[in-house]
């Protein structure tokens, strides 16, 4: 490119010197002459002007980086070292809370155990102190729910001190309940903010279960045994009594017939009253709790074909006070029996002496008398 423009530059100079060699006869004014120089001084300006090249700015190296070597000591007016706040941790003092806790070691009284109604007990719990506090007279056994059996709201579980990890034996006087069946009662601890705490951290109770047996009583059975006595107006009577003797007599027997003539294969007691008349024969038995839903049961009729009229009676005392009568029924010779059900709730809860009495209408004569099956039970 450079080439061309000078050779364009040459021959537009070499057009104008012959242009003025064409006018030979002409003379050259001088002004023309300077005319000449200055255009050639452009054209070549002209030229130096389009032929140089353009410089470009010089390009910047990047500066080296240096490596530091083990040893090279580090400028701190060169090197900015760029910090990294770490956050500061600052221990705040907890202040330790109290704990009360208990843990359950052993027990008397395993769940389960048959009592008979009424029938009193002391149940035992070994309990460890595992809390923090130290227990002592302002702690508390306290009944949460259920049955009580004769517990009170709430008991000091010492006197003295229980540490933590120490353990303590809490025994409670109980009272089985009167009705049968399965009864539980539900018992914590409590401190002396009144709170109430149990069992591990998810304060459980700790309990008294127990099956209560409805009240069974056969008296066929128990007729002579300790503590029952029978008597007439004649005084105390043996027992077992021998059959015609005139103070009366009781005697158990065996496949006993009944009044309408069958005989059955369970025991019987037959009785007589003293040989006077109106006389009256009873046996008093020892006294019993009675618990709730149990009934006197038995058959009550003329022994065989005995040709009686007599009067059967169920006398009770409570806690020893005074003979009264529950149920009478009369009886006499007509070849039928009577079944009898009397309800012993009135007495349940009660320890109660049970009478069994038969007395004459007048002449006793006859008066062989048939107690067949009498017991208690449900």
């Amino acid at each position: 490119m450079k080439k061309e423009i000078l050779c364009l530059s040459l021959c537009l100079i070499l057009c104008i010197g012959l242009s003025g060699c064409n006018y030979p006869d002409r003379a050259t004014p001088t002004s023309q002459v300077d005319q000449f120089n200055t255009s050639v001084a452009r054209t070549i300006e002209f030229v130096q002007t389009q032929s140089v090249p353009t410089e470009e700015p010089p390009t910047q190296q990047p500066t080296p980086t240096a490596t530091l070597k083990q040893g090279d000591e580090v400028s701190t007016a060169t090197l900015t070292q760029e910090a990294t706040l770490t956050p500061t941790i600052t221990a705040t003092l907890t202040e330790e809370v109290d704990i009360d806790q208990a843990d359950f070691v052993s027990e008397t009284i395993p769940d389960g155990t048959d009592f008979d109604p009424g029938e009193t007990f002391t149940k035992v719990w070994t309990l460890k102190n595992s809390g923090t506090t130290i227990w002592d007279a302002n702690y508390d056994i306290v009944f949460i729910s259920g049955v009580a059996m004769n517990a009170p709201a709430s008991q000091p579980i010492t006197s003295g001190t229980v540490a933590p990890g120490q353990s303590i034996q809490i025994s409670l006087d109980l009272k089985a309940p009167i009705t049968s069946g399965k009864h539980r009662g539900d018992f914590k601890l409590r401190n002396a903010d009144n709170v109430i705490f149990g069992i591990d951290e998810s304060a459980k109770p700790f309990w008294v279960e127990i099956d209560v047996k409805g009240t069974t009583y056969n008296f066929t059975e128990n007729y002579c045994a300790f503590g029952v006595t029978w008597t007439s107006d004649a005084g105390t009577l043996p027992c077992p009594g021998v059959q015609g003797d005139n103070n009366g007599w009781v005697r158990e027997i065996q496949d006993p017939v009944l009044e309408n003539g069958i005989t059955d294969d369970e025991n019987a007691l037959q009785l007589h009253p003293q040989a006077v008349n109106d006389g009256w024969i009873k046996g008093t038995f020892p006294e019993i709790p009675v618990s709730g839903g149990v009934f006197f049961k038995a058959i009550v009729g003329c022994s065989g074909s005995s040709n009686c009229d007599v009067n059967f009676k169920l006398n009770y005392k409570i806690d020893g006070g005074a003979e009264q009568t529950l149920a009478t029924w009369h009886e006499i010779q007509n070849s039928t029996y009577n079944r009898v059900k009397v309800d012993l709730s009135s007495l349940a809860g009660e320890n109660v002496q049970f009478i069994l009495l038969v007395d004459a209408n007048g002449s006793s004569s006859n008066d062989t008398a048939l107690w067949f099956g009498p017991r208690i039970a449900p």
